[in-house]
C-alpha cells in the first residue's frame, strides 16, 4: 500500500491474490472493491464508505467475491470481463451494478432470476440474493425517471 506524495494518507490502490481492485480502493483476498471504499472478504462496498463482511452496497459500482470490480463499465472494449456473468455471455456491457451476488437494492435487471430474454422485462423488486449484475445496458430500469 502506498500513500500519495501530494496527498499523504490517501491510499492509491492495492489488491491481493485472487482479487481485482479498482484504483483508489483496498481489497482483500477473494473480494473486489470500489473506488474510494474499503471492502472486506465476501462483502461489497459503497463509494466513499467502508463496508463490513456480509454487507452489500449501492450507489456506484460494487462487486463481491469471485467477481471483477466494476467501475462504471468494466465489460466494455479494452477492459476486463466479469467472470461467469450472464451479461458477458450475452455481450451486454455492464453499466455499473448496484450489487452483484448479494443485491439489496435491485434496479430491475432480473438476471438474478436467470432471465436471458430482456425484451420487455419489467424487472424484479427487492432482490436479496442476486446472481448477476443490475442496471445493465440493454436492460430496462424500472426505477428510471
Amino acid at each position: 500500500m502506498t500513500e500519495s506524495d501530494d496527498d499523504p494518507g490517501v491510499v492509491r490502490s492495492r489488491a491481493t491474490s485472487d482479487s481485482v481492485g479498482v484504483a483508489g480502493s483496498l481489497v482483500t483476498v477473494g473480494s473486489a472493491g470500489v473506488a474510494g471504499s474499503i471492502a472486506t472478504t465476501g462483502s461489497a462496498g459503497v463509494a466513499g464508505s467502508i463496508a463490513t463482511a456480509g454487507s452489500a452496497g449501492v450507489a456506484g459500482s460494487v462487486a463481491t467475491a469471485g467477481s471483477a470490480a466494476v467501475a462504471r463499465s468494466i465489460a466494455t472494449a479494452g477492459s476486463a470481463a466479469i467472470a461467469g456473468c450472464i451479461l458477458t455471455v450475452l455481450s451486454i456491457a455492464c453499466a455499473g451494478c448496484l450489487a452483484c451476488l448479494g443485491c439489496v437494492a435491485c434496479r430491475g435487471c432480473k438476471v438474478c432470476a436467470g432471465c436471458v430474454n430482456c425484451e420487455g422485462c419489467v424487472g424484479c423488486v427487492g432482490c436479496v440474493n442476486c446472481s448477476g449484475l443490475t442496471n445493465a445496458v440493454g436492460l430496462r430500469d424500472v426505477h428510471a425517471a
